[in-house]
C-alpha cells in the first residue's frame, strides 16, 4: 500500500492518491475565507497520506485539496466553477488525474460551505453526471446566516478570527459583503437550495457547527440549518473543526470520525 501526494502551490492544490492500486472514488476539500487549501485542515493531508490505507473505507478513497486567493472571490459562484473544474477533469480522468472517478464526496469550511451549495443549486454549472455521482456532502463552520464579523471585512485593523491574531483586510475582499449577517446573496442562495431540492435529489448535508464558533455566530439563526441539513454540534471554535493538529490523533478525533461516516 502506498500514496503519493503531489502538492502544486502556485496552482493552490494537492492531491493524496493512492499508487498501488487505482481508486474510482474522490473526496474534495475546499477552505474558507483566507483560509489555505492544506492549512485550513491541518495535519489532514498528511494522516491521509500515511494512514488511509490501513482502514478499509480510507483506502478506498483519493483526496483532492483545493483552494484559490480570497481577494479573487467576488461571488460563490467562483468557487462552485472551481470544485467544478476540478470535478470534471477527475471525472475524465485528465491530467494530473490517473484514471476516472466514478464517485465524489465534497467537504467545505466556511466561505467554501457556501461554494459548494452554489455548486449543487447552479445546475448549468454541473458537469454531467455530478449529482449521480455525488456520495455526500459535509459542511464545517457554514456561516448559514453570515459572519457577525463581516462588517469589519473593510475595516483598517480588526482582531482575524478566521486565521489568528490582529490582521489588516484590505477592501479587496468583495466577498466580505456577501457574508454579513442577513445577506441577500445568502438568502437567495439558501432559496435556490432550498428549490432545486424539490427537483433533484441530493444527499443531505452534514453541518457541523461549534459552539465556540463566534465566526459565524453561536445561536438563534445563526445555528439553524438549511431545507434538508443534518446539524451536528462540537465544542470547537472556527479554526479547529476541521484540523487534525497531531497525526498521533487520528484514531481518536471527531473530525476523523466525521469524516469515516460521510466516506464508508
Amino acid at each position: 500500500m502506498a500514496r503519493e501526494f503531489l502538492d502544486r502551490q502556485l496552482e493552490h492544490w494537492a492531491l493524496v492518491r493512492r499508487t498501488d492500486q487505482p481508486n474510482s472514488r474522490l473526496a474534495i476539500f475546499v477552505h474558507g475565507f483566507r483560509g489555505g487549501y492544506l492549512s485550513t485542515w491541518g495535519r489532514l493531508p498528511d494522516c491521509l497520506r500515511d494512514f488511509s490505507d490501513n482502514h478499509p473505507v480510507f483506502g478506498s478513497w483519493d483526496y483532492l485539496f483545493i483552494g484559490y486567493q480570497t481577494s479573487s472571490i467576488a461571488s460563490f459562484l467562483r468557487i462552485a466553477e472551481l470544485i467544478a473544474t476540478q470535478w470534471q477533469r477527475a471525472a475524465e480522468g485528465e491530467p494530473p488525474f490517473l484514471q476516472r472517478y466514478a464517485k465524489l464526496a465534497l467537504f467545505g469550511h466556511s466561505l467554501g460551505t457556501l461554494g459548494v451549495r452554489q455548486l449543487l443549486c447552479a445546475t448549468s454549472k454541473q458537469p454531467s453526471g455530478l449529482i449521480s455521482a455525488l456520495h455526500s456532502v459535509v459542511l464545517f463552520g457554514s456561516p448559514l446566516n453570515g459572519s457577525p464579523l463581516a462588517p469589519f471585512g473593510r475595516a483598517s485593523r480588526v482582531i482575524d478570527m478566521f486565521r489568528g491574531p490582529a490582521a489588516l483586510l484590505p477592501s479587496s475582499y468583495a466577498i466580505a459583503d456577501a457574508l454579513r449577517p442577513d445577506s441577500p446573496h445568502i438568502e437567495m442562495l439558501r432559496t435556490w437550495t432550498a428549490t432545486i431540492r424539490q427537483y433533484v435529489r441530493l444527499p443531505d448535508p452534514l453541518v457541523i457547527q461549534g459552539t465556540d464558533d463566534a465566526v459565524v455566530g453561536t445561536s438563534g439563526s445563526h445555528m439553524q440549518p438549511w431545507d434538508g441539513d443534518r446539524l451536528g454540534v462540537t465544542a470547537l471554535d472556527h479554526r479547529d473543526l476541521s484540523k487534525i493538529y497531531d497525526p498521533g490523533c487520528w484514531a481518536n478525533s471527531s473530525f476523523v470520525d466525521t469524516l469515516h461516516g460521510a466516506l464508508k
